[in-house]
Order: C-alpha cells, then sequence, then structure tokens
C-alpha cells in the first residue's frame, strides 16, 4: 500500500515517504514483496568510493541496485533520505548527494537500455 508523500504519523514513526518509515531508529522499506531493507541512523551518511569516482551515500546506491524496488521506491527513498538528514541533524553533504544521484540516473540508463529477451 503507497502512502502519500510526506505523510506525518503517530507514535512511533515520524514520517513516510511512499514506502519508506522514518523513525528514530532509521529508515525501513514497509512496502511488502521481497524487498526488505533498513538503514539504520547511525550509517545513513555511510560513503563509498567506487574506482576513480568521488565518494557517494552507500545507501542510496544501494537502494538504486536492489532488484525488489522499482524507480518509484527509489525516488521516495531518496526523500526519505534528505528528510531523515535533517530529522536527525547530520552533516549530509549536498555535493556528494549530487555525485550520487548523478550516478544513480546513470545506473538507471543502464536499465533501460539492457533488451528484453
Amino acid at each position: 500500500m503507497r502512502h502519500g508523500i510526506g505523510v506525518v504519523l503517530p507514535k512511533t514513526l515520524t514520517m513516510q515517504f511512499g514506502n519508506w518509515d522514518i523513525s528514530n531508529e532509521g529508515i525501513k522499506y514497509s512496502g511488502g514483496g521481497t524487498a526488505a531493507f533498513t538503514v539504520p541512523q547511525a550509517e545513513l551518511l555511510r560513503t563509498t568510493e567506487e574506482g576513480d569516482q568521488p565518494a557517494m551515500y552507500h545507501w542510496v546506491l544501494q537502494v538504486t541496485d536492489h532488484p525488489g524496488l522499482d524507480h518509484d521506491d527509489i525516488y521516495d527513498f531518496n526523500y526519505a533520505f534528505v528528510y531523515a538528514a535533517a530529522k536527525w541533524g547530520v552533516p549530509f553533504d549536498y555535493g556528494t548527494f549530487d555525485e550520487t544521484l548523478a550516478e544513480q540516473y546513470e545506473r538507471f540508463d543502464f536499465e533501460d537500455e539492457e533488451p528484453n529477451f
């Protein structure tokens, strides 16, 4: 069941974007199906470096590559990620996020170019 973007929820959840629940513990996928994905609050800004590319946010790339998530889930995660960083007061870097989104969109383009057999 999809919920509207930015729906404020009571008690344990502080916010929900699509199928992503944001609580004080982290971000969790609640869309059902075969997808299971959780980002602990303490690891939100974990970065990864791939080859000669600049540092990028690890969890955004992991969500992008997850086979059980569709493009809507991925876009909703991006909103949840930025909201959570602001909510938790962590040192979010817009330059790193911009680099990460550029890589995310490249990965989308490659998916779209694969032949369907």
